[in-house]
């Protein structure tokens, strides 16, 4: 009987041992033999106690495991998408940053006086870091690479949204002044801005406060001179730029945009400006208008009116621009600009708008989707008179056609046909050059 009691015990130690026995299983196993009295009260609390052990060591195994698996299964704290740029964030969104940038890539063929070579170029080659920190803090650092050195920076700066749709800014960006200043070379209905873009007011090093809903934008800043101002003996030249818009109707197909831009600048230990303009071509090089530099300038103030209109797939839009230059000798001087333009999307899709500038164009169907992207017919009406008093920089006018294709929303051809009608007066008095040119573009 001793011998078989023992056999009974060591059979029930042994299956103990093995996993494929679940613990209470066992349990009534040895509660039985020791009610039967197959196994003695001292091998019975041994058994017991032995029991409880391995239930102990089964459980820390089993939280090891679920640990391991739940790190392996752990999703990482950040987060990388691909759409229209490389997008990385933290899970908890306080990290934000895009990776994108644009390559156009221009073919130029150029008639009439003066004489222009034709030839091909990258306009522009650019890569960009943009994102938040903290969740309110921003920045932005954009580099072109067919300039060099610090002329190749383009926007750099800082910026705070901790204020209910109030935007702070510190570094060099736009001035605010101007729509189609505004609105990205990437989204511009033709390749080169109107004639009237010689009154931009360019990229400053200043701050700059904004205001952005869905029917209106204000943005007012002080500015120093750009990136590529070397210092010297001479105070750099400083300014003041403000811009507002009004959109009545802002909806994803109908828009209607009213915009005013001031923007002043003190020329500073320089004491001159110049105004140029080359014919709605970058390629050349060669302006066809300019005033050559005016000396003796204090300072000069611009204000320009803007209109625009989306109505489907029709978009139009026109500014004016003067320029009013105070001089400390001579008399002083004024010169404007217009344009007008309008647009047709002969597949059916509308100019994106939002915060009082254009945005890029999503085709209803991708090409390599089943779909033939988007297109696009665009016509334009520029001039610009750089003439007053003794400065005779020129007037000239402009009539451009243009044809855009959207393979997809990352991807842009163009073909501009640029006619100069006439230009009267200055240093090419008579010329009436034109232009055909065409673009590949990619922007993500």
């Amino acid at each position: 009987m001793r011998l078989k009691t023992t056999f009974v015990a060591a059979s029930v130690a042994l299956t103990m041992t093995n996993a494929a026995y679940a613990g209470s299983e066992i349990e009534t196993l040895i509660n039985m033999l020791h009610e039967n009295g197959m196994v003695s009260e001292a091998q019975y609390g041994r058994l017991m106690a032995e029991l409880e052990q391995n239930k102990t060591q089964s459980a820390e195994e089993k939280a090891a495991v679920d640990k391991k698996l739940a790190e392996a299964t752990k999703p990482s704290d950040v987060e990388v998408t691909i759409d229209k740029g490389i997008n990385i964030k933290t899970r908890d969104e306080k990290f934000t940053t895009k990776i994108g940038g644009r390559v156009q890539a221009d073919a130029a063929a150029y008639g009439g006086e003066p004489d222009m070579g034709d030839g091909t170029e990258i306009r522009r080659a650019r890569l960009y870091l943009q994102g938040t920190m903290y969740n309110d803090w921003g920045y932005k650092l954009q580099y072109d690479f067919v300039n060099s050195g610090n002329t190749g920076i383009k926007d750099a700066y800082l910026s705070y949204k901790g204020f209910d749709n109030l935007e702070l800014k510190a570094g060099n960006f736009k001035d605010p002044f101007s729509l189609q200043e505004q609105t990205s070379s990437k989204f511009i209905s033709f390749m080169e801005r109107g004639l009237p873009s010689t009154f931009a007011a360019g990229r400053h090093i200043g701050v700059m406060a904004s205001k952005a809903n869905k029917h209106w934008t204000l943005a007012g800043g002080l500015f120093g001179d750009t990136v590529s101002k070397k210092g010297g003996a001479e105070d750099e030249g400083w300014g003041l730029g403000t811009r507002a818009t009004w959109a009545p109707v802002n909806d994803k197909t109908k828009v209607i945009h009213l915009g005013l831009g001031l923007n002043y600048r003190e020329t500073g230990g320089a004491n001159e400006a110049q105004f140029k303009q080359q014919a709605e071509s970058h390629l050349s090089g060669i302006s066809i208008v300019d005033t050559n530099v005016i000396a003796a300038v204090n300072d000069f103030y611009k204000v320009g009116a803007e209109i625009a209109t989306v109505q489907g797939p029709f978009s139009a839009q026109a500014e004016y621009i003067t320029t009013s230059v105070n001089r400390d000798a001579g008399k002083d001087l004024d010169f404007n600009g217009w344009y007008a333009q309008a647009g047709y999307f002969l597949t059916g899709e509308s100019r994106n708008y939002k915060n009082g500038k254009f945005g890029g164009i999503s085709p209803k169907a991708n090409v390599g989707e089943g779909g033939i992207g988007a297109w696009e017919m665009a016509l334009r009406y520029s001039t610009v008179d750089l003439s007053d008093a003794e400065i005779d920089g020129g007037e000239a006018d402009s009539v451009t056609l243009g044809l855009n294709w959207y393979p997809s929303p990352t991807l842009r051809f163009s073909a501009n046909y640029v006619d100069v009608l006439d230009v009267d007066g200055g240093a090419n008095d008579g010329d009436e050059p034109s232009v055909l040119q065409v673009r590949s573009q990619w922007a993500f």
